[in-house]
């Protein structure tokens, strides 16, 4: 969810005490777990793929087509939290700067 949609929640963690730092560390935190899940969902739907490529074409060339190594799920692995967290930086930026009262009187 967007910065704009959740600033009545931001503004009820910093009134009761949370600081610019988790506030920027929930979005974040967030993120990287949208990123891991997107990623071993990648990889599932990646191997199932392969897997039925390589039935379907067995029969054509006698060797699997699609093969997929270990460096290439820890290649997928790193480059999908490093978007996800780079996609969080900002918004985790901006959410950080909500002033409290004016995110409560916010709607």
């Amino acid at each position: 969810m967007s910065v704009s949609e959740r600033t009545k929640e931001i503004g009820v963690l910093r009134a009761l005490g949370e600081g610019k730092r988790d506030i920027s560390r929930l979005f974040t935190g967030e993120s990287l777990l949208i990123g891991l899940f997107s990623a071993v969902l990648a990889l599932v739907l990646a191997f199932v793929i392969g897997a039925a490529a390589n039935h379907a074409l067995w029969g054509l060339a006698k060797a699997n087509m699609v093969i997929i190594t270990p460096g290439n799920v820890l290649f997928a692995f790193i480059i999908a939290l490093a978007i996800s967290f780079l996609a969080a930086l900002l918004p985790a930026r901006r959410a950080a700067k909500l002033d409290p009262i004016d995110s409560l009187a916010s709607e």
